[in-house]
């Protein structure tokens, strides 16, 4: 579970990606916003790999299937990404 400082920083990057503040991210802003942040992150993978993950990342993180992602559903992302795989606050 995320504290309530992370809590904020997520639903900041939530805004930021979410371009025409509709309060979703529609696929491409997920995808650009998401791609950005992979490729900050990334260990040389190639665009072709990161574009695989982000898609893999809104297949899963879609809980309702409605083709956005809600905050709930991001901020479920990023506690995987900061909990279970180390993604430093400092990072994002």
């Amino acid at each position: 579970m995320l504290d309530e400082k992370m809590k904020t920083v997520v639903k900041e990057i939530f805004d930021n990606y979410d371009e025409n503040q509709n309060g979703v991210l529609d696929r491409m802003e997920f995808f650009k916003g998401f791609t950005k942040l992979l490729k900050s992150l990334a260990g040389g993978e190639s665009d072709q790999e990161i574009e695989k993950i982000a898609n893999e990342a809104i297949s899963k993180f879609d809980l309702n299937k409605n083709g956005v992602i809600e905050l709930e559903e991001f901020t479920d992302l990023m506690s995987f990404l900061i909990i279970d795989k180390g993604l430093q606050i400092d990072n994002l």
